[in-house]
């Protein structure tokens, strides 16, 4: 494959990508362009955010309100579990219980727990549960990454 980088000065930047067959590799490469053209909007102190979606590492509905959880800080979002996992499941956003949905890039271990549920640590050194109804889907899911 061959990639070709041109500096300009002026007007909008573009990205062409010429294939001869649509493969994982240039899937792959499309996937990670329209992710980095996402934002999740979310609040903080009265104020509206753009979060890139790699950088949530999990969100939970609380009370029926949503809250998006990065390293350092937790954000309070209108969006619904329902419509982020619809959303972003392309982005590796995963449901992993009624009221939890995880970044499934951002899992730094994953430990088998009794009764078919995963402990899945994440990147940040918080512990997520996996509920037994949904650690079959997540072990598919990683198979087949």
């Amino acid at each position: 494959m061959k990639v070709t980088l041109e500096q300009i000065s002026g007007g909008i930047e573009e990205i062409i990508i010429k294939y001869k067959e649509m493969t994982e590799q240039i899937e792959g490469i499309v996937n990670y362009i329209n992710q980095n053209e996402k934002k999740l909007i979310a609040f903080q102190d009265g104020q509206q955010i753009s979060l890139p979606p790699q950088n949530v590492i999990y969100l939970e509905s609380v009370d029926g309100v949503t809250y998006a959880y990065t390293s350092r800080e937790v954000y309070r979002t209108n969006l619904s579990l329902a419509a982020v996992e619809a959303m972003y499941m392309k982005e590796g956003y995963f449901r992993c219980s009624k009221s939890m949905i995880i970044n499934i890039y951002r899992i730094e271990r994953l430990k088998s727990e009794p009764g078919n549920r995963i402990d899945a640590r994440m990147d940040n050194g918080e512990h997520v549960v996996i509920s037994r109804r949904y650690a079959k889907e997540l072990r598919s899911i990683l198979k087949n990454e």
